[in-house]
């Protein structure tokens, strides 16, 4: 039985609606918008080795309104979706359960393809997430192709080969070709607003944790342009094939609440300006600490 989560969340929890004149930041560039508390399917999968609410359809809230649905037909590993998180004031969230790496035993992911291709060498992205202490894992990826072959690279979110940490790397051409990425650079296991800034044609990187600049330097420099952005891919990446060796892999552990990508860079002030008023906007909306205002 499929359930659709669009006006109320479990009992009595209205969901927020926003016009294009009443969105909580601005809206100009604006490519995908992603968030747990509105435009999920869920599905109860219980009786096949499934969750009571699986997640069966993500729904894009930005103008594009793409659907991510799974990447695999097994409902046998799909992710979940957690309605009350106390780590983030009681928000809805996505439970990922992969094991990273090439373990192919648990295969969350979903993936969504773009109505129209996009450029996104310029860019600014949003993930609120939490991600344990498993190396790895890639909890999203944004691509020309979904493939192992060139689907793994893209502009992509990930913890490396050390579990307390997390790094950024955007390819380019079809997704093999040079890249920037940076060193990895600490993280704990809770949540935070973990946002990416890129300009690929000065081969710039920028990695900030709830509005603070971490100041990671770069592992890799590149201009090449990635070629225009056809994919998203949520808890794995190279999906479009099956896992395998050489295949999908990276397979996401952890939760994600909120996703927000801007292709263009929304500037770095903490205090004011559009990156200050979409971290704003997240931080009062899951009761996290960090550097935005709070009023």
């Amino acid at each position: 039985m499929k359930h659709i989560v669009t006006t109320f969340l479990g009992i009595g929890l209205p969901l927020i609606s926003f016009s294009a004149e009443t969105k909580p930041f601005p809206a100009e560039s604006l490519r995908l918008w992603l968030m747990a508390d509105a435009g999920i399917t869920t599905e109860d999968n219980s009786k096949e080795g499934g969750s009571k609410t699986d997640v069966a359809r993500w729904t894009d809230q930005s103008a594009g309104g793409i659907e991510l649905t799974p990447a695999y037909e097994s409902t046998k590993t799909r992710p979940s979706l957690v309605r009350k998180v106390s780590d983030i004031g009681g928000k809805p969230a996505l439970q990922f359960s992969g094991k990273g790496g090439s373990n192919f035993e648990i295969t969350d992911a979903l993936i969504g393809r773009f109505k129209t291709p996009f450029d996104l060498n310029r860019d600014t992205v949003f993930l609120v997430a939490s991600m344990p202490f498993i190396p790895i894992i890639s909890p999203m990826t944004l691509s020309a192709t979904a493939d192992s072959k060139t689907g793994r690279g893209g502009l992509g979110i990930r913890r490396g080969g050390k579990s307390d940490s997390w790094f950024c790397v955007h390819y380019g051409g079809s997704g093999n070709g040079k890249k920037i990425q940076s060193q990895e650079s600490k993280l704990d296991s809770k949540f935070h607003i973990l946002t990416v800034r890129f300009d690929k044609h000065k081969s710039e990187l920028e990695m900030i944790v709830d509005g603070r600049q971490t100041g990671t330097k770069l592992r890799d420099e590149s201009t090449l342009p990635l070629d225009p952005i056809n994919f998203i891919q949520v808890g794995g990446h190279g999906i479009l094939d099956p896992p395998e060796d050489p295949g999908a892999e990276w397979f996401f552990n952890g939760k994600i609440a909120e996703i927000i990508v801007f292709d263009r860079m929304l500037g770095d002030d903490p205090k004011a300006g559009p990156f200050a008023e979409v971290g704003k906007y997240l931080q009062k909306k899951y009761s996290l600490s960090g550097n935005f205002p709070r009023s």
